[in-house]
């Protein structure tokens, strides 16, 4: 568990790492300091959040929600029954 911990973390770092590197003065104000850092991380962050929605939000009503949960268990509830169906079939 500390392994994967450390190696999430590890990915984290690296990304912001990698946006600073990228555009290392963000604010351009001639200076790389830890404002340009934070806006490293507020980068990586809307980033991962549109990528999160893009890929979560299965009813593509632009949120994440309950909903998304139902539509999602619905889908897996439609493969289970064409599993269930197709082992039938090869046991008889």
């Amino acid at each position: 568990m500390n392994t994967l911990l450390l190696l999430l973390l590890a990915a984290v770092v690296g990304w912001v790492v990698w946006k600073l590197l990228k555009k290392p003065d963000a604010n351009n104000d001639g200076v790389v300091d830890h404002k340009d850092a934070f806006a490293a991380v507020r980068e990586a962050t809307n980033e991962a959040k549109a990528h999160a929605t893009k890929v979560l939000d299965v009813n593509n009503d632009g949120k994440v929600d309950l909903a998304d949960v139902k539509v999602a268990g619905d889908a897996v509830k439609e493969q289970v029954k064409k599993v269930r169906r197709t082992r039938a079939k090869k046991a008889e």
